[in-house]
């Protein structure tokens, strides 16, 4: 019998709201999370907007202090994230069985606070001023640790970097793992913190991120003809993914079904968007769907003047005429782009676009693109009641991610 996998469980920490139901209201309210940096001096970087949490308090989930101050911002977030997880999925982690159980977090750039706060004490007063956890606590697997840590269990972890589809990697291998029958429960998601100086300038320096800084919630712009890049930004995803017979057993709350994922690695010289083809195909192929049964896209959609082109024709390659007829929409627009936990909550904006019947918009769609001539839900959500949703989403180096999620039915 084939296993079906069920979501039961979501942790949102986003720059427009933190939590699944500020995150949801501000979704479905056109709010934009985007707003002038404050966490460091820009004055000398050409970029000086990005999504920062800036209501984040880690002392409100963690209550040993020491431990905060030896975290990074990254880690934080994921123990934050994983405990507003477990108590919205009811789960007792101490009565999990460690070998059917499993968290795995995608992360892309890992501790970069942590590293560029502590070359500077390098250079400026020797190795004996670093701080002695620091070269640990900027590993890329320390956020998982530091659930284990902070929950007091031993189960196995793993930790995917795949660039911004890590987390909706993260998932996808959830889902694969739970229909292998090897895990029954898994935590899964996307971190990243990473509005630092050294990443603003590097990513400033590639050209790739908007100028609009005297109007940041104006600028992520998705699909709009006069796009002129994207916004980084800090966030963190997680969901519980459980075999569906498990969580009816205990009696969990079931927000969805994952139907379907699928992934294309390009290499340098591939056809511009034919990742995103081919995980897209994939992914439908994994879900033995018809075309014809997807109800709305979530499209990785980053602002960017050639990706939001490429990812538009990759759509209407795969689907055809019925691209048309298909609601397109990126929450980029109000969130920036997160990294690895960017394609993480889209799944959930689809989750909660299930449950009200409401589909979020893309904000700050002014000026038409031809080249870009699909229905992107501009600027106002819209009412509706869908089954299927596809989330697409791409990483630098040419990694792109599909999965597919069914409205839950009883049945």
């Amino acid at each position: 019998m084939k296993k079906r996998v069920v979501i039961t469980g979501i942790g949102v920490i986003s720059p427009n709201g933190i939590g699944k139901e500020n995150f949801w209201n501000a979704l479905k309210e056109g709010k934009s999370g985007i707003k002038k940096i404050t966490s460091f001096d820009t004055t000398d970087l050409p970029v000086k907007i990005a999504g920062e949490v800036n209501d984040f308090k880690p002392e409100n989930f963690i209550e040993d202090t020491k431990k905060i101050r030896r975290m990074a911002r990254f880690s934080q977030f994921a123990v934050a994230c994983a405990k507003m997880l477990i108590e919205d999925s009811k789960i007792d982690l101490k009565s999990l069985a460690p070998d059917k159980t499993i968290i795995c977090l995608g992360v892309s750039t890992s501790a970069m606070d942590f590293i560029e706060s502590q070359h500077k004490n390098l250079l400026k007063k020797g190795y004996k001023s670093i701080f002695p956890f620091g070269i640990f606590a900027a590993a890329p697997y320390k956020a998982t640790q530091e659930i284990l840590n902070e929950f007091n269990i031993e189960i196995p972890t793993l930790t995917i970097s795949t660039n911004c589809s890590s987390g909706l990697d993260a998932i996808g291998f959830g889902y694969q793992e739970i229909k292998k029958g090897n895990y029954d429960i898994v935590i899964a998601g996307g971190v990243d913190a990473s509005i630092t100086p050294l990443i603003i300038g590097g990513l400033s320096a590639s050209k790739i991120m908007s100028l609009r800084n005297e109007e940041p919630e104006r600028a992520s712009r998705p699909f709009d003809k006069l796009r002129d890049g994207g916004v980084l930004s800090e966030g963190a995803g997680m969901v519980v993914i459980e075999e569906y017979y498990n969580a009816i057993r205990r009696n969990a709350n079931i927000y969805c079904e994952i139907t379907g994922y699928g992934r294309w690695t390009e290499k340098e010289d591939s056809k511009a968007g034919e990742g995103f083809e081919k995980a897209m195909i994939n992914c439908l192929k994994d879900s033995f769907l018809k075309k014809e049964s997807i109800d709305y896209i979530s499209a990785h959609g980053p602002s960017d003047p050639f990706l939001d082109y490429f990812e538009t024709l990759a759509i209407k390659n795969v689907f055809g005429e019925y691209a048309y007829k298909i609601p397109v929409s990126s929450i980029k627009s109000m969130i920036g782009n997160p990294l690895s936990s960017g394609g993480v909550l889209q799944l959930i904006s689809c989750i909660m676009a299930f449950l009200q019947k409401i589909l979020p918009p893309t904000i700050n769609y002014e000026y038409p693109d031809p080249l870009c001539d699909l229905d992107y839900i501009p600027n106002k959500p819209r009412i509706s009641d869908i089954k299927y949703c596809l989330i697409n989403s791409h990483g630098a180096g040419g990694n792109n991610s599909s999965l597919i999620i069914k409205k839950y039915e009883d049945k």
